[in-house]
């Protein structure tokens, strides 16, 4: 009789286990199914949004198209050796490389979407420099640190301290826009608005003088979330602005750099060559609060 309750006993227990693997299953089953509705609508936000329309866009990094990624990288943690530019305005789109293998695809991150993750490891997303010295830009991006303990770039257009422009989170999130006009001149502008979680940070920036001419600090309006926000100038001394050399940067400020590279989730870069009108800018906006989940309250 003892042995009979036993063996009654093993028989439950394998039926308990069988029903926990069945709910499991089925939980994970259907958290899977949640997320790709989430990939599925955020793709068709960006096919259908405005910024495959709007003029003058040079720039277009996301993280949910199928041509994004190559296909075999785009599982939880896979390192990501390519991030690709997707741009519908131009027929040679930009190829960001990284040899290192420590760039990470990660596959939930803000609103359940995609990420890429940079995890503090000295590299960068190398690709095509932006040759436009000259021109007037909106940046648009979404990223959300994990580390705020030093300086971080979102991106760098050109030579750090040189020429370029390129956008950095400083020590506890302050928004910062960097521009070198020549050898002799750099400077920088923050936003008073610290970031400190996943948030749409638009940048627009002139230059205050016409081209070949001396120039001195551009004019900046920043937004976070819709909300305009006082940028604060570095003291700078006027210069000739130059073509920025070197490459584009993503995560940091050089391919390798030990102090200047971002550590978090990067969602989305966009930049175009030009200062969108309020209703383009506030469109964006629009699109990227959708996909993101993100409110904005637009100014």
């Amino acid at each position: 009789m003892k042995n009979k309750s036993s063996a009654f006993s093993l028989i439950e227990l394998s039926i308990v286990i069988l029903i926990i693997g069945v709910l499991v299953a089925g939980v994970t089953q259907a958290s899977r199914l949640v997320r790709q509705s989430k990939l599925t609508t955020a793709r068709t936000l960006t096919q259908s949004s405005g910024v495959n329309s709007i003029r003058g866009l040079i720039l277009w990094l996301e993280p949910t198209m199928e041509s994004s990624f190559k296909s075999t990288e785009t599982s939880d943690a896979s390192s990501l050796s390519n991030w690709y530019d997707i741009n519908p305005q131009v027929s040679l789109r930009n190829t960001f490389s990284n040899s290192s293998a420590t760039i990470l695809y990660k596959a939930s991150a803000t609103n359940s979407l995609p990420a890429v993750y940079f995890n503090n490891v000295n590299t960068a997303f190398t690709g095509t420099i932006i040759d436009a010295p000259y021109n007037a830009y909106t940046i648009f991006y979404v990223a959300r640190p994990t580390s705020l303990a030093s300086t971080g770039f979102i991106f760098y257009n050109g030579t750090q301290g040189t020429n370029g422009i390129g956008v950095s989170l400083s020590t506890g999130g302050l928004t910062t826009f960097s521009y070198g006009a020549s050898l002799s001149s750099v400077g920088s502008l923050a936003s008073t608005a610290n970031q400190v979680s996943a948030d749409i940070v638009c940048i627009t920036t002139a230059p205050n003088s016409l081209l070949g001419v001396a120039v001195t600090t551009p004019a900046i309006l920043s937004y976070k979330n819709g909300v305009s926000n006082t940028m604060t100038a570095a003291t700078t001394t006027a210069a000739s602005w130059v073509t920025p050399t070197g490459s584009l940067y993503i995560g940091n400020a050089t391919s390798a750099g030990t102090t200047t590279d971002f550590v978090g989730e990067i969602s989305e870069i966009i930049i175009f060559d030009n200062v969108l009108k309020k209703t383009d800018r506030q469109e964006v906006e629009k699109y990227l609060s959708r996909k993101y989940g993100i409110a904005v309250t637009q100014s």
